[in-house]
């Protein structure tokens, strides 16, 4: 949906007419666009070849603009009552007449929409929308009289707007020509000025719902997950003359393929853009016009999946394989990755470093990269080599965390020891990163995966952190980008929360914060920015967080479970949630029984062992995983408490439970 100048006019026009009973409103040749331009956006169809007429969600657009001209651009207060409770409005705006707007100023975009969804979600405009909404008319700022507070929230045109864009349904309709303007622009996410903006055929696309624009200028778009699919559908077949692409199209298309009868004119012309093969298959370019379809009419996912890997623990997962490939030339079983060989090699690769660092810089230790300098003066000052190991590196969260995205496994090997094996997708993690590893944070795997909701772009400060990473290239994301992509959005996530995310986890409400507000809390006790910024990368990752692009950040389904497993854990408790303790629970659940009222699974003690049999893990991984599950109060003495099924619960609500079809290209899916 778009509405800028031209557009509001034809909405009030169109309005005044049908309000005298006009038998239809004059359109002059020029301004058929604009007119197209709604009708793609489901405010207006076209009744007979002379007489347009809003849709209903047009008539109320055009009836909620009447309302903000009545206020006029000048800002304006109410009182409480207008807001109701505690709310108390300082300052509100409405608009002026469209004829006095800017010719390029857009009172509708996606950016809008996209700002919209983030304040409902938050319950309160996020700082990067603040000017933009109350600018709108779609915004106010108020006071709360309890809370003692001001902030922004959504005015009631700003609720109704959102409301109405929701409901529309716009329409899909591509000729020829738009088929090969969409074939020519790159996929995004891309710096706006690698699109024509301000043209007609950029309008249909937006007003179609197939790209999207950035929070809060425009400066970047990307096609929505819609526009992915028409754009691979287009790429691979609809080329012909008149309409290529349509509603009309893809109903026949879907009729075909469900087994229904479609005449035989039907079945040619859909063989004829290249849906469907002479013998009657379906072709790559069917099948992602079915794709397009199910997300034309059922509407694209909600959720934004991520993901987020440290250069440290790509070097603890390059590690692990090195060790395999010890124990496979020689069949030592002492190269065998337990914990604890594992941790003798990480010192002695730490020490090596250290020691390489401090030859090169000397006493110039202020000038090494700040995140080393406080390590390596510990190094230099260090007696015990293992112990300052111990101080500076958590290995075993570390592990925690590359099992909580499913890079690793902990088994048990044949000598009852805990060892730790790469799964297939550790493995193309560690194919991607070598040679180059470093930091990919879920902010940049996020500028790629967010485009999968109908109006988001990555900011372009998301968009440089992608771009940075190699996540993105001039205008589309890289094979790393599409890899990453696909890994968040297919891979098992399983619950983990260090210490000290549990401690930024604890200060983030379900609603109604921004990131800054969740930085200066923090720092204010004196913790490191790049420290919290790590914390809130894997929160979010994990999807118990969801930072939106407005600036608000919010729990998720997940995270609002989360809190309600968390009631009863000690303040200071280190891990109190990770995958190993997860799979502890998934192990006594499979063999107890569940009782409904009292929500706990009760667990015979003879069946204690048979659990520990179907978890995989070792006895003492086991063992120590019960005892933490004990004191964290997710298992009583013979049970699985509420506690503990909500954590199972988290578990669900932290993956997708829908299938999620056509993001990644087709190399990534296959193989």
């Amino acid at each position: 949906m778009i509405i800028r100048k031209e557009h509001a006019i034809a909405l009030e026009r169109l309005l005044k007419d049908q309000e005298e009973r006009k038998p239809y409103t004059t359109i002059d040749v020029d301004e058929l666009p604009t007119y197209r331009e709604l009708e793609r956006a489901g405010l207006v169809r076209q009744q007979t070849p002379i007489r347009w007429v809003l849709t209903y969600s047009g008539t109320e657009l055009a009836l909620l603009l009447r309302d903000l001209y009545a206020w006029g651009p000048k800002a304006y207060t109410e009182d409480e009552a207008e807001v109701g409770g505690e709310l108390v409005i300082l300052e509100g705006h409405g608009l002026d007449k469209p004829e006095n707007w800017p010719d390029d100023w857009r009172w509708i975009g996606s950016e809008v929409i996209a700002m919209l969804d983030a304040a409902a979600r938050a319950e309160r405009v996020g700082p990067k929308a603040e000017a933009a909404l109350m600018a709108r008319g779609l915004a106010v700022r108020v006071r709360d009289t309890e809370k003692k507070q001001e902030y922004v929230i959504l005015s009631e045109a700003g609720r109704h707007v959102l409301e109405i864009y929701l409901r529309a349904h716009p329409r899909l309709i591509i000729s020829e020509e738009l088929a090969e303007f969409i074939r020519k622009t790159p996929v995004g996410p891309a710096p706006a000025d690698r699109l024509p903006t301000g043209s007609h055929e950029e309008h249909l696309l937006e007003a179609m719902r197939l790209i999207a624009y950035s929070v809060p200028a425009s400066d970047a778009f990307a096609f929505t997950a819609l526009g992915q699919a028409v754009k691979q559908a287009l790429t691979l077949g609809g080329f012909g003359t008149g309409t290529v692409f349509s509603e009309e199209i893809l109903w026949t298309l879907s009729r075909y393929v469900d087994g229904e009868d479609v005449s035989d004119k039907s079945l040619a012309r859909l063989q004829a853009l290249g849906y469907v093969g002479a013998d009657g298959e379906l072709l790559p370019a069917g099948e992602w016009a079915l794709e397009a379809f199910r997300l034309w009419w059922d509407g694209p996912r909600k959720d934004v999946w991520t993901l987020a890997i440290e250069a440290e623990e790509v070097e603890v997962l390059r590690t692990i394989d090195t060790l395999w490939k010890k124990y496979e030339q020689t069949g030592n079983e002492d190269e065998i990755p337990t914990f604890y060989r594992l941790r003798r090699e990480m010192i002695d690769r730490k020490i090596k470093e250290y020691k390489a660092l401090l030859e090169r810089y000397g006493r110039r230790i202020k000038e090494m990269p700040k995140k080393y300098q406080a390590i390596a003066q510990q190094f230099a000052e260090a007696k015990d080599l293992a112990r300052w190991y111990d101080d500076n590196f958590t290995l075993r969260e570390t592990l925690y965390s590359l099992e909580s995205f499913n890079f690793i496994q902990s088994d048990e090997d044949k000598r009852g020891y805990e060892v730790y094996t790469i799964t297939p997708i550790g493995y193309q993690v560690l194919e991607e990163q070598a040679g180059k590893e470093r930091d990919i944070s879920s902010t940049a795997v996020k500028a790629i995966t967010m485009t999968r909701k109908m109006f988001s772009a990555p900011a372009m400060d998301w968009w440089q952190e992608a771009h940075d990473a190699g996540l993105i290239g001039v205008a589309e994301p890289t094979k790393s980008g599409w890899l990453y992509a696909h890994l968040a959005e297919t891979l098992t996530r399983k619950p983990h929360l260090t210490k000290f995310e549990m401690e930024v986890f604890h200060v983030i409400p379900a609603r109604g914060m921004t990131v800054d507000e969740v930085y200066d809390k923090l720092q204010a006790r004196g913790e490191d920015p790049e420290r919290i910024r790590w914390a809130l990368e894997k929160l979010e990752a994990r999807h118990f967080i969801e930072m939106l692009p407005d600036g608000n950040v919010v729990e998720t389904e997940a995270g609002q479970l989360l809190d309600e497993a968390l009631a009863g854990v000690p303040e200071g408790f280190g891990n109190p949630v990770n995958p190993i303790i997860v799979r502890v629970l998934e192990a006594l659940r499979s063999v107890g029984t569940l009782y409904v009222k009292e929500r706990k699974v009760r667990v015979l003690p003879r069946n204690i062992e048979e659990a520990w049999k179907r978890s995989g893990l070792s006895k003492e991984a086991f063992d120590n995983a019960l005892k933490a599950a004990r004191v964290a109060g997710f298992i009583g003495q013979n049970s699985v408490t509420t506690a503990g099924l909500l954590l199972l619960e988290v578990t669900r609500a932290m993956n997708p439970q829908e299938e999620l079809v056509g993001f990644a290209r087709r190399e990534w899916v296959e193989g």
